[in-house]
């Protein structure tokens, strides 16, 4: 039998949370959800189970659905455990799942995301969601799977058109990665054009066609990527790709040229976003760099990259829903006057102020990131350069007339499907419609005897290493 203050203590709790279930119900049917959020989560909060925990919880998986949050719904929801999920209305417990699924790998917590996954029925609406997980977790341990997995995600016809494009994605790294590179390339040419992530489907399906055998794809991948049309894209690695193309065909002039670019484009947007660091701003100063306001300048590829993260852009939006309901509980004066209106105005303020701590953070975290990607790739990039500089040696040391070489050899228009295509060169000028289609014939400088691997100087391409898995 429990004590008498135990007692006590447990019913004012069951009170404080059925009037928590009470408030946020309200704040539902006034069409304020980020404040019906927080009140639901702090039933959560106070326990797990018991009165109104279970409606507390199909409503932050709802309303954190509509809110498109990734991040506070599914921490709350994580406090479950699986008896409190599987007593959720059948609708809401394999979204819950789902939800956990990707929470626990963003985490490392790999086991635990596969048990979420697998506790997905077929017949729920977040099951391609759930397998989308799933098959990122077997990308580490048998890509085989991985393949058949990713399949099915593209194959369901409840998938969205967001996650398709990351299946794509994610199914061109697994193929890469057990070296079917021509398959690989046929699947990053999947996504649509001027997609999301187009251009690290470009960049990627770049290094596909060239570890194919295909140089002339490769570049002409690159050569959409480096359009003005794409100019706002962050992409170091792909000046590199295109040094390493040139370098393996022995065109030491087009190396050095490649490389010059990467100089000229990353060099000034490492010292930027160095420098941002170092400044250490304020989350609302940061924040307001994502929209090219204020005074803290990031270079625009960076924002533009950023921008595109999906826990970004998911932050971001979750902010802006805050604002506009701050915006209409002002606007609603009896409302605001009101204790809970009172009360709402500084749940919202708080919300915003975290909001803003965990975004900067992040960002802070990926603009280190990225900083750091371009000091890696400066020092392949001089690596690059030392092998072209050898390279030029060795062709002056042997001998070896360059000009005559390419001289003799004849350029060929590259193939082309049989129907639906037509052929035009390129003159220099691009066309939105041209990008994302160009192929080029490349001629080889290479002495006959540099073919040999133990002979040339060329060094392999081999995959980037920032090809990573997005959920």
């Amino acid at each position: 039998m429990l004590p008498r203050i135990a007692i006590l203590t447990l019913a004012v709790g069951f009170a404080a949370r059925a009037e928590d279930v009470a408030t946020a119900r309200k704040l539902e049917e006034m069409r304020l959800p980020v404040s019906a959020f927080f009140f639901y989560g702090e039933v959560l909060r106070g326990a797990s189970t018991g009165p109104g925990a279970a409606e507390a919880a199909a409503a932050v998986q709802r309303l954190s659905d509509a809110l498109h949050d990734e991040m506070f719904g599914p921490n709350l929801l994580a406090k479950l455990d699986a008896k409190a999920i599987a007593a959720l209305p059948n609708a809401s417990a394999p979204r819950v799942h789902a939800a956990l699924a990707l929470l626990q790998y963003r985490a490392g917590k790999f086991e635990a995301a596969q048990r979420e996954a697998d506790a997905v029925p077929k017949d729920s609406d977040a099951f391609p969601q759930a397998q989308y997980v799933a098959g990122l977790l077997a990308q580490r341990t048998a890509p085989e799977r991985a393949v058949a997995v990713f399949n099915g995600v593209l194959s369901d016809g409840r998938s969205s058109a967001e996650l398709r494009e990351l299946s794509h994605l994610a199914l061109g790294r697994t193929l890469y990665g057990m070296h079917r590179y021509g398959e690989a390339s046929a699947e990053y040419a999947k996504l649509p054009r001027f997609s999301r992530h187009w251009d690290e489907a470009l960049f990627e399906g770049a290094y596909a066609d060239l570890m194919r055998g295909d140089p002339g794809a490769a570049l002409g991948k690159l050569q959409s990527l480096h359009s003005p049309h794409l100019s706002d894209e962050f992409a170091p690695e792909s000046e590199n790709l295109a040094a390493i193309v040139y370098h393996q065909h022995c065109l030491w002039p087009e190396v050095r040229t490649a490389l010059q670019r990467f100089d000229r484009i990353y060099l000034p947007i490492h010292d930027q976003v160095r420098a941002v660091l170092s400044r250490d701003p304020s989350p609302a100063s940061l924040l307001a760099a994502l929209d090219g306001k204020g005074d803290v300048e990031l270079p625009t590829p960076v924002r533009h990259h950023l921008r595109k993260n999906e826990r970004v852009e998911s932050m971001l939006a979750y902010a802006a829903r805050i604002d506009d309901e701050r915006r209409r509980v002002r606007e609603n004066e009896d409302f605001a006057r009101s204790e809970l209106g009172k009360e709402v105005v500084e749940v919202l303020a708080q919300n915003r102020d975290l909001t803003n701590d965990l975004l900067a953070k992040f960002v802070k975290g990926r603009l280190a990131d990225l900083a750091h990607l371009i000091d890696v790739l400066e020092g392949e990039k001089d690596v690059i350069a030392f092998e072209a500089t050898k390279g030029e040696k060795g062709f002056l040391e042997r001998d070896v007339d360059a000009k005559k070489i390419l001289a003799s050899e004849a350029l060929f228009r590259p193939q082309q499907p049989s129907t639906g295509h037509e052929y035009w060169a390129f003159d220099g000028e691009y066309w939105p419609d041209e990008i994302g289609y160009y192929q080029a014939t490349i001629k080889d400088a290479c002495p006959a005897k540099w073919k040999d691997p133990e002979e040339s100087p060329v060094a392999k391409a081999g995959r980037p290493e920032h090809a990573e898995a997005k959920p």
